[in-house]
């Protein structure tokens, strides 16, 4: 045994450079260790193989097809209600208008007034109306008194079926006459054509309405829409009569139902609206209000549950991931149907798609990508 210890001291001597051999035991192991490490984050042998989103963005900048990390992932049935992000709306909503022109000669409302339907709003001066009105109620007068005497002459005898047709006509004439200007002094006064509230005013006494000026904006209280948009994957969850929550952002929760379902996709974002109608007995909801609305389907929803992390905005406004389809790419539209402390449930997905996790920042739709895949998950 001394004689190996001799030998190996020896090779240790002849090796070993003399400064290391003058070191202490110490700070021998010191600098082991520093070499150590430094040959670690120099070679990278003990990293992850896994793609950083660093390493991500350094590859794209070569020119090169960009790494992206992917996850496998398979929808799931899932009890959740369907969330949207939409407005309150006025389901009546009019700008009462001037059926004929002239200058205001009064007001009868106020902004933020209740009105019943038929109550006068604007009233315009009659100017020569009256007087054309009460000649026109004249005439047919005369017209109807000629048309009597015609009827006894012809009775007996002294008058044509022409003649008689002639004075018939006279008097529908007249007749037609006296009631367009019955009209046009209806007209005049311009009334709400449903029970409300004023939201805007347009005239002032004195200003001229010509026909088709506006005189006010009449809507109606009750009932009210939330709308909103859904995809076409969750579409056909929604139908009428479907239960629904409503949360403005204002702070009221309201109840209501689906009232209608767009058969029409918009071309766009390929996206249905919903409507849901609220009752507002108190005219307390106002329209234009941000709201999230809460659907709750009578069936489980294929979900994804997912971190919050990879979802992605779309210039269009639209939410959803970026998957990988035969190393391309793809933008696919999704709806937050909840969310939570571990994670959201997400749908609008097919059963199956290769979600990008790492990178979906990097990259854009249709752009061809080198995926390198996780464990697959649920």
């Amino acid at each position: 045994m001394s004689k190996i210890k001799e030998t190996v001291d020896a090779l240790y001597e002849r090796l070993m450079p003399s400064f290391w051999l003058a070191m202490k035991p110490q700070y021998q192991w010191a600098l082991g260790i520093a070499i150590f490490f430094g040959l670690w984050l120099a070679t990278g042998i003990f990293s992850s193989h896994k793609p950083t989103a660093d390493a991500l963005q350094a590859q794209a900048n070569t020119g090169q097809a960009p790494l992206v990390r992917v996850a496998r992932m398979t929808a799931t049935p899932h009890e959740a209600a369907i969330m949207l992000r939409g407005r309150t709306e006025a389901l009546h909503q009019v700008d009462v208008r001037a059926e004929v022109d002239g200058i205001v000669a009064a007001l009868h409302f106020e902004k933020g007034d209740r009105v019943r339907a038929g109550q006068v709003l604007c009233e315009l001066r009659l100017n020569d109306r009256g007087a054309r009105a009460t000649q026109a109620q004249a005439q047919m007068a005369q017209a109807s008194r000629e048309l009597d005497v015609a009827r006894e002459l012809y009775k007996e005898g002294f008058r044509s079926k022409t003649q008689m047709a002639q004075a018939t006509a006279a008097y529908e004439a007249a007749k037609a006459g006296a009631a367009t200007m019955d009209i046009q002094l209806a007209d005049t006064r311009i009334r709400a054509p449903f029970a409300g509230v004023v939201e805007d005013r347009y005239a002032n006494v004195g200003d001229y309405l010509s026909v088709g000026s506006k005189c006010a904006m009449v809507i109606a209280p009750e009932p009210f829409l939330a709308a909103g948009t859904v995809s076409e994957e969750l579409v056909g969850q929604i139908a009428p009569g479907t239960n629904a929550r409503v949360k403005l952002v204002t702070g009221e929760n309201v109840a209501g139902k689906v009232r209608f379902v767009a058969e029409h996709a918009d071309p766009v974002t390929r996206t249905f609206r919903v409507e849901v109608e609220l009752p507002n007995p108190d005219a307390k909801l106002r329209s234009g209000v941000s709201a999230d609305i809460v659907i709750v389907p009578d069936q489980k929803v294929p979900a994804y549950h997912i971190s919050p992390g990879i979802l992605v905005l779309e210039d269009t406004g639209v939410v959803g991931v970026r998957a990988v389809d035969k190393g391309i790419v793809r933008f696919l539209p999704v709806q937050v149907i909840s969310d939570g402390p571990d994670g959201m449930w997400i749908a609008g997905l097919p059963m199956r798609a290769d979600v990008i996790t790492v990178g979906q920042e990097f990259v854009s739709n249709g752009e061809k990508v080198k995926a390198v895949y996780e464990k697959q998950v649920r």
